[in-house]
């Protein structure tokens, strides 16, 4: 096993421009303009700014305004934790692929951005003040679901500022799976009149992403003023809301499963039909066995190996609905680790809602999945004809599998080295994943040389 991981990033020439895009007063969601920082010294950033929710730094905004994948390619988000602490330093890495965007409690800050070192720093200008209490409403024992004239009260912890508990009964849909999810938000002011939302939303906060599953004992970023919802299966929870941290935790107290009959794949998976909302592969629960899921798949030859597993696929009207993607991907299972790449014989860990999908090498395997919980549990790929049940770890050699602007090393390995075409160093240790730009790229691993295409 390698001892340590280890990530090799792009270094920034001097003097280049850096801009913050996102949901920060001046910034935005466009790839064309964006907020510009101030360098102080080489490659050393500042700005004032007010953060209202996520956001990320790019080096070079495009000439259009929705030109992602151009934009992409100049990035840059957080490593390993998204949501910013006031006056902590934390760790900056290109484009991953994914989202990973930067978050903080709303305020203003000043920003310091260090491009040597690849880290960012936010420290508050002002205290910041916390309600007395807040409220959590919706399917809730107790209270009348969604009225915004009821909530159940959450105190303000006598130790912790910006911190409230309580306990709650979520009143569950009475399906199984993502159906059995009853859906809560949170507020600081109730409305005074019932039907009236005004004074309801003015104090609300809620979750990231559409009908955001939620799984136990795992902290989930806030947006305040959003109006999505969390997802929660029926029972009884102990919630803490952190507004210091920007976060909430469902902690079980009295909770049973009602796991779905079947999963679904889509993708590049033969069976599947490709990328179809309302189509996919079933993968039966396992009799007698709740929450375990196997089956026989193929991953189709000749493609980037990617799929995504669902606990269930949009029916006819949600699949020609104008946020359908939004719908799938509340119920699509995310890796719940850094990488998306699946290494044969290892379990990887995943969650409820995103949109980010597992990738392997295209080939016949036998896959595993075990739901602890309605919106966690583990996927498994294993060499085919050993037992999908039971399950066998297999030694795999180490192999490099190339994704959106990184490389990924799938197996145990002492030495990686990486070449670009032109036949100069990139990265080389013991490295697990190495961010770098589109193109072609020589990967030798102990010794074995692989030719791989970063997009």
């Amino acid at each position: 096993m390698m001892a340590a991981a280890a990530v090799a990033a792009c270094s920034l020439q001097a003097s280049a421009d850096l801009y913050i895009i996102g949901d920060v007063v001046g910034a935005g969601w466009s790839t064309n303009s964006g907020l510009q920082m101030t360098e102080t010294s080489t490659n050393i950033y500042e700005a004032t700014v007010t953060i209202n929710s996520g956001f990320a730094f790019v080096t070079q905004l495009t000439e259009n305004p929705n030109d992602w994948n151009t934009l992409n390619q100049n990035r840059y988000g957080y490593e390993s934790n998204s949501m910013l602490t006031s006056g902590v330093q934390a760790k900056l890495v290109k484009w991953p692929g994914w989202d990973n965007n930067f978050t903080a409690v709303p305020g203003e800050y000043e920003l310091v951005v260090d491009m040597n070192a690849m880290t960012v720093v936010a420290t508050s200008t002002a205290p910041l003040e916390y309600p007395d209490k807040m409220y959590i409403a919706g399917a809730l024992e107790g209270i009348t679901a969604w009225e915004p004239s009821e909530g159940i009260e959450m105190p303000e912890s006598e130790t912790e500022d910006g911190v409230y508990t309580a306990t709650v009964t979520v009143i569950g849909g009475g399906g199984a799976g993502a159906a059995s999810f009853g859906y809560v938000g949170f507020t600081s002011q109730l409305s005074e009149t019932p039907g009236d939302w005004t004074a309801f939303n003015s104090g609300r906060y809620g979750a990231t992403s559409y009908n955001q599953a939620v799984a136990p004992d795992r902290a989930y970023t806030l947006q305040p003023g959003g109006q999505n919802s969390f997802g929660v299966a029926g029972g009884e929870y102990e919630v803490t809301l952190n507004l210091a941290e920007n976060n909430v935790t469902f902690t079980p107290v009295d909770v049973e499963y009602s796991f779905p009959e079947n999963l679904y794949l889509t993708g590049n998976v033969d069976g599947a039909s490709g990328w179809i909302v309302d189509n996919g592969l079933a993968i039966p629960m396992v009799a007698g066995t709740p929450g375990l899921y196997t089956a026989t798949i193929t991953i189709t030859a000749d493609t980037d190996g990617y799929f995504a597993i669902s606990a269930a696929i949009n029916n006819e009207d949600e699949a020609v609905a104008d946020n359908a993607w939004e719908i799938f991907n509340s119920r699509q299972y995310i890796p719940a680790g850094a990488t998306d790449v699946l290494t044969l014989g290892q379990p990887a860990e995943m969650v409820m809602s995103g949109n980010k999908s597992f990738t392997i090498t295209p080939g016949t395997y036998d896959i595993k999945v075990q739901l602890s919980s309605i919106a966690a549990g583990t996927v498994t790929m294993l060499e085919q004809g050993t037992s999908g049940v039971d399950g066998v770890e297999v030694a795999a050699e180490a192999r490099p599998v190339a994704g959106d602007g990184r490389i990924v090393i799938a197996g145990d390995a002492d030495n990686v080295e990486v070449y670009n075409i032109g036949g100069c160093v990139v990265a080389k240790g013991n490295l697990t994943e190495v961010i770098c730009p589109q193109g072609v790229y020589i990967v030798r691993i102990d010794g074995k040389a692989h030719k791989v295409v970063v997009k």
